[in-house]
Formats: C-alpha cells, sequence, structure tokens
C-alpha cells in the first residue's frame, strides 16, 4: 500500500502552480506541522520565515534531530521529513508564525504554523494545526472538550486572524485535536474573515459538543470542510461533526495505529478509500463513548475527566512515556481516584464501559426502584449475602460447575439470538454487525470447549468466581475508606483481605478441594453479611454515625 512519502516521491518536482494543491497535500503540511522547530523558535519570535529545506538544514548543523512532537515518533516520520525537505514541491515551502505552547498548570497545548509558497506571508497560505503531543497537560485538553471551549480553541481562532491580517487567503487543516481547532477556528470567523478561508480540512479530528459549537455553525463551515478519517478511526469519531465531504480511507497500520497520518493509504496521487467504511469495532467503541458523554451531565465530565488526568500528573509526570514508565503504580493513583470515595466519579467511570458494552442497559436496571432500595439497603444486602452462604453449604459441589455452565450456556444463546435478530432487522448485512458476530462465535466457541475438553468447566468456573471474589474483595476496601468508623473500618480491611486470598486459592486449587474452599467461601459470606445486618441495626438505632 503507497502512503504519503511515495505520493512525495511521486509530485515532489511540481510546484503547486503546475500541480494544484490537494487534500493529499493537505495531509503531508499537517503530518510535516508535527516537526519539533524548537531549536530554532527565534527565528520565528521575531516575525522571521524559512523554507522547509533550510530548517532540515538548520536543524542538520546544530547536531539535532528530525524529531515529530508526538507519542508515535518514528523513522517513518524521519523519511517523510526528509523527501519533502529534498523535494521541489514542497522544500520550497515556506514556514511562518510557528508557535508551541505548553501550559500544565492550565491544561494548554497549542502549536501551528503557516505554509507558503510565497515569501514574505502574502498571496496563499496553509494554516496547520497540530495535534496532541505526548503531554499529559495535551491530553486533557483533548477530552476537556467534550464539555467546556478550550484555551487552545480560542487561540486557534486568533491565529487565523493574525494570518489574515498579512495573507490574502488560507486554507486550513489539521490532525487530531488540531482537526478540531481548525473547523473551530474558521466556523467562528466574522463574515468578511469567513470569505476568505479557500477550504478547511480535519484529518480524524474529534467534533464538538453542543455547548462550544452549534449545529448552526457546523452548519455554515460545511461548505468549505473535508473531513478524512482511517477505517479504525476512534479520536476523529467523538462528537463527529456533520461534514457532507467526508472520506474513510484505508490504513497499513491496525486499530488505533491508524490514527498515523503516514500508515494512511493512497492511491494514484489521491486517498485510498476504503469502500467498506469504518470498522465495525471502532464504530461499537464510539457509539459507546459518545453515548456515555451524552448519559453524564456536563459537571460529571468535567469532574471525571479532571480526576482521571489529575491522578496521571502526579509525581511530578508530564508525559504518556512517564507515566507508562511508572507501571501498575501510575493505574493504582487512577483507580483509587477515579473509583474512591466520589460516588458520582464512580458512576461516571462505570458508566463508560456500560455504555460500550451494553448500550446503557446496566444503567437503566439500576435506576430501577427495586434494585435502588437494594443498593441503598445494608440489611436486604446483609439477608441475601447469608442466604448465598446458606445454598454455598447445602448445594453439592457440582452445582458450581452446573451454575457457571448454565450461565455460559444462557450467554452464547442470548447472544447468538440478538445478534440474528440485528442481522435480519438490517437486511441480513453483516458488516455492520461484525462485532456482535465475533463475540457470539467468541461464546459458542467457549462453550463448545468448556463442555467437551475434560477439565475446562472446573478451569472456566475458577475463573469466573475469582474474578467475582476480587471484585468483592476491592468492595469492602472501598468500603472501609468511606467509614468514619475505625473498628468497621479495620473488619472491612480484613474482610478484604480474606476474600482476595479466596480468589488467589481458587485459580490455582485442585479439583478435589472444592467442598473445603466452598465451605471456607460460605463462611466469609456468612461473617460479611452479619457485618452488614449488624451495622444496618446500629445505624437505626443510631448507636454509631456512620
Amino acid at each position: 500500500m503507497d502512503n504519503i512519502t511515495d505520493y512525495v516521491r511521486w509530485v515532489g518536482g511540481n510546484d503547486f502552480k503546475e500541480r494544484p494543491f490537494s487534500r493529499v497535500d493537505n495531509i503531508v503540511l499537517c503530518q510535516l506541522c508535527y516537526l519539533d522547530l524548537r531549536d530554532i523558535t527565534e527565528i520565528y519570535e521575531e516575525g522571521g520565515e524559512m523554507t522547509l529545506r533550510d530548517c532540515i538544514t538548520s536543524l542538520t548543523n546544530l547536531g539535532v534531530s528530525i524529531r515529530k512532537m508526538a507519542p508515535d515518533d518514528s523513522e517513518r516520520f524521519t523519511q517523510l521529513v526528509k523527501v519533502c525537505a529534498n523535494s521541489r514541491r514542497f522544500g520550497n515551502l515556506y514556514i511562518s508564525s510557528f508557535m508551541d505552547i505548553l501550559n500544565e498548570e492550565d491544561s494548554i497545548q497549542f502549536s501551528a504554523m503557516t505554509f507558503s509558497p510565497y515569501e514574505g506571508a502574502k498571496g496563499w497560505g496553509f494554516v496547520a494545526f497540530r495535534g496532541t503531543d505526548s503531554t499529559i497537560a495535551g491530553w486533557k485538553e483533548d477530552f476537556m472538550t467534550s464539555f467546556t471551549l478550550t484555551s487552545s480553541q480560542t487561540m486557534a481562532e486568533n491565529y487565523v486572524r493574525d494570518r489574515l491580517e498579512t495573507f490574502d487567503t488560507l486554507t486550513v487543516g489539521g490532525h487530531s485535536k488540531g482537526g478540531n481547532l481548525a473547523v473551530y477556528s474558521v466556523a467562528v470567523l466574522p463574515d468578511e474573515l469567513f470569505e476568505r478561508i479557500e477550504h478547511v480540512y480535519s484529518n480524524d479530528g474529534p467534533g464538538f459538543c453542543h455547548e462550544v459549537l452549534t449545529e448552526d455553525l457546523i452548519a455554515r463551515v460545511n461548505p468549505k470542510a473535508t473531513r478524512i478519517i482511517p477505517q479504525f478511526s476512534i479520536v476523529g469519531s467523538v462528537f463527529a461533526p456533520k461534514i457532507d465531504d467526508s472520506y474513510v480511507i484505508k490504513s497499513d497500520k491496525q486499530m488505533a495505529s491508524q490514527h498515523e497520518l503516514c500508515s494512511w493509504g493512497i492511491d494514484h496521487g489521491d486517498l485510498l478509500i476504503a469502500s467498506e467504511g469504518i470498522d465495525p469495532l471502532a464504530a461499537r467503541i464510539n457509539s459507546g463513548i459518545d453515548k456515555w458523554i451524552f448519559s453524564v451531565n456536563i459537571d460529571e465530565r468535567r469532574r471525571f475527566i479532571n480526576a482521571f488526568f489529575d491522578s496521571m500528573a502526579e509525581d511530578d509526570t508530564q508525559t504518556l512515556e512517564e507515566f507508562t514508565a511508572q507501571g501498575t503504580k501510575g493505574w493504582e493513583r487512577i483507580l483509587k481516584v477515579v473509583l474512591g470515595d466520589d460516588r458520582g466519579l464512580r458512576i461516571a467511570a462505570a458508566s463508560l464501559p456500560d455504555q460500550m458494552l451494553f448500550d446503557g442497559e446496566g444503567k437503566k436496571v439500576a435506576k430501577t426502584s427495586l434494585f435502588r432500595q437494594f443498593r441503598r439497603s445494608d440489611l436486604a444486602k446483609g439477608l441475601a449475602m447469608i442466604f448465598a452462604a446458606l445454598v454455598i453449604f447445602f448445594i453439592p459441589e457440582e452445582f458450581m460447575f452446573i451454575l457457571v455452565g448454565g450461565l455460559l450456556l444462557t450467554a452464547t444463546v442470548v447472544s447468538i439470538v440478538l445478534t440474528v435478530q440485528k442481522v435480519k432487522k438490517d437486511n441480513w448485512n453483516f458488516q455492520p454487525h461484525l462485532v456482535d458476530a465475533t463475540v457470539s462465535s467468541a461464546l459458542l466457541a467457549a462453550t463448545v470447549i468448556t463442555f467437551i475438553k475434560e477439565g475446562a468447566l472446573f478451569v472456566m468456573a475458577s475463573g469466573i468466581f475469582a474474578a467475582l471474589l476480587f471484585a468483592y474483595s476491592y468492595n469492602s476496601l472501598a468500603r472501609s475508606k468511606r467509614t468514619t468508623n475505625k473498628t468497621y473500618s479495620i473488619l472491612l480491611i480484613f474482610n478484604a483481605a480474606l476474600w482476595a486470598v479466596s480468589g488467589l486459592y481458587i485459580l490455582f486449587a485442585p479439583e478435589n478441594t472444592l467442598r473445603v474452599y466452598m465451605i471456607i467461601v460460605g463462611i466469609l459470606a456468612i461473617v460479611d453479611g452479619l457485618m452488614r445486618v449488624i451495622r444496618a441495626y446500629n445505624i437505626r438505632h443510631r448507636w454509631y454515625t456512620k
């Protein structure tokens, strides 16, 4: 599959008079916008400009390597920059008004530059907005677009206004967050400036929540806009704007890695269109994200995103690379904050997988009066735990296998039936429902293996029950942090440790110890249930305060 580097090799000998600007040129320039020019910023701070070829020469003379200001820096990007710099078409382009701003305290990351074939910032120019780099501040600002107007969007508008003071006309583009900035900066321009915008490109850039950009403004920019996304588009499909001139193109990378512009397919000097459209899994993820955003109010979104990224940035962590290097420690911080004492954050966090996997059905169940009463009643939970313990004591150990097998078989049948109904409703078109079909196939395979292969049912049951015990261990630990009664808190921590040990034990225990194990778990369930009943009794009689 050919890519934009191949494109530059083909057309590099033609300037923009000989071969007019195209949508592929837009992709090339939006990728070049990631070039790290911080070592030669003094040229631009003084209002100067320099051709791309001279920029690379200056960096080389300073002993600075070609770098991409993004997490996906690669040899591919370096090769593209070198090929562009050596070409007549791109190497002679003047780069002016380079800006690179990072303010971690205010969660601002903004970068832009202007390309033009004309010296002196006149005639026509291409404004390119960079997407998010590897800083946590940049990624936080990315997600802030789901609930508020960001500083970068305001900066982008001001940048375009400033460029129109010298250029006659502009084309504006960007990749990732840069695509969002490009559309926003053009949509809000006054009429006399808007008329001087030739076109705007959003390359896998997210859209806008209604609080930031209304449908009327999107409709205003629509005739001048082009939206390009890869098949597995995630970032560019959040709040996907209604732009008529939209394209889904192929990439030589897999899944989320398709976000990288260097991987996008080119065919005979134009976009390599993917006739299949969006990948079904990507569509499922995007649908879940959009539903989650609309199901959580703006204040909850704000608190969730602030808590998530602020916990990432603890211990002076500034970049995604630094966060990743911390291993599980970083993720523990996030879980502690997001799933901690703040009930609103816990609900927002739980809502995301519910929307992505179950279309929000879990939230509907949680809103029923019966479920709410059960969730709020320690007495009901305690009695339920005691009842479960008695069931564990008196049922034969084989029942665990029957229960797990029955649940697995039921889940498989339900999944297959629902998938068939969806496909039938869509005139037997499987393409939009590949994710559902894949899940059904996986469940069917797991069910067949579980019932046919010797010992597989025990392994499956052990894994499921271990997961439940670990979840209950975490629940007990979370409850210990929410109570102000020290004695009760200590008991809950001890209880959490016992549940965790039980979960570990069932993962490695031989099958002949199952009866003893069930008795131990039953005892733990009775203890937990009695603790809840006693707590409910004490609260009712005001013998201790929560």
